[in-house]
């Protein structure tokens, strides 16, 4: 009786002991079940703003600002379906789980410098379009992303995927406590980013240059930090404690809360019916900063009424 069971099973999970075996199990039941509601998530979350995407992208002409909403909007439909495709993988013959993978992080890295790009933008807009905020925004990316790629690099060469038996799908029983380098590179680009906007706006608030943008703006940048902050928190602690393909299905939820909160932002901003408070008295400072801030290429038909 047990050996008609034994031959029944196969031959890869007959040299796998019971503690590995609900390992996979779990990780494989886990991924199945957080792919999807990730992808439920991200479709229900356009059909929630579909209105105001269509008013945004058909009415002005584009520009920076609305190309990076664009992709950072609908690049993670790709990223999702990498990841979907990694999780329902049934054979390599065509592609591996490492190919797989090394794409997923190619799409997340799109994702995440496209929805960074907005703030770039807007913290450029807010400094005056000054070039050397500009070179120092630029040259921190420069030196991040050079460093990112040397620790994917090494991550990847040192990664254990491998293809499941039971119903297919990519997975790693292995711990990787790199993995959690990229993501504090990315925590240290937005503290830079945040501080660069709070220097501007503590000078802006001083000259009474008030200006509902400049409050919106800052509301949205405090709030960006400290959700990224949070998440990046949350994904580095996965990553101490967890196994690998946990903490990267995590890592994809991550990537897919950065791209809707800002582009959820992005739409805020854009659909602000009142730029400035036409009231206040803060003279050529004042004039300049709104200028500079309805030059974000952000604005919207609105914008352009007021």
């Amino acid at each position: 009786m047990i050996g008609d069971v034994s031959a029944s099973l196969h031959p890869a999970l007959l040299s796998m002991d019971l503690q590995n075996y609900i390992d996979l199990l779990t990780v494989l039941e886990f991924q199945n079940y957080f792919s999807v509601s990730l992808a439920v998530l991200w479709v229900y979350d356009c059909f929630l703003t579909l209105d105001r995407e269509v008013s945004l992208i058909y009415g002005p002409p584009w520009k920076k600002g609305s190309i990076l909403y664009v992709m950072a909007r609908y690049l993670p439909v790709f990223l999702l379906c990498v990841h979907l495709y990694m999780t329902y993988l049934q054979s390599e013959r065509i592609v591996t789980c490492k190919f797989l993978h090394t794409i997923w992080f190619c799409a997340a890295a799109f994702c995440v410098a496209c929805a960074e790009g907005i703030f770039v933008l807007r913290t450029y807009a807010l400094w005056g379009n000054k070039k050397s905020i500009l070179a120092l925004m630029l040259s921190t990316i420069l030196c991040l992303a050079i460093l990112d790629v040397i620790m994917t690099m090494t991550i990847s060469n040192r990664l254990e995927l491998q293809l499941s038996d039971i119903g297919g799908g990519c997975y790693s029983l292995s711990y990787d406590k790199m993995a959690a380098y990229p993501w504090t590179l990315l925590v240290a680009f937005e503290i830079e980013i945040i501080v660069l906007t709070m220097i501007r706006v503590y000078w802006a608030y001083r000259e009474r240059a008030s200006c509902l943008l400049l409050d919106i703006l800052l509301q949205h940048s405090i709030f960006y930090f400290v959700t990224g902050l949070t998440l990046s928190v949350v994904n580095i602690l996965a990553i101490e404690y967890f196994l690998f393909s946990y903490s990267d299905t995590f890592a994809t939820f991550q990537v897919i809360m950065h791209t809707i909160v800002v582009t959820r932002m992005h739409l805020k901003f854009c659909t602000t019916s009142q730029v400035c408070d036409s009231s206040t008295q803060s003279g050529t400072t004042h004039s300049q900063l709104t200028h500079e801030l309805t030059q974000v290429e952000l604005q919207t038909h609105s914008h352009s009424d007021a």
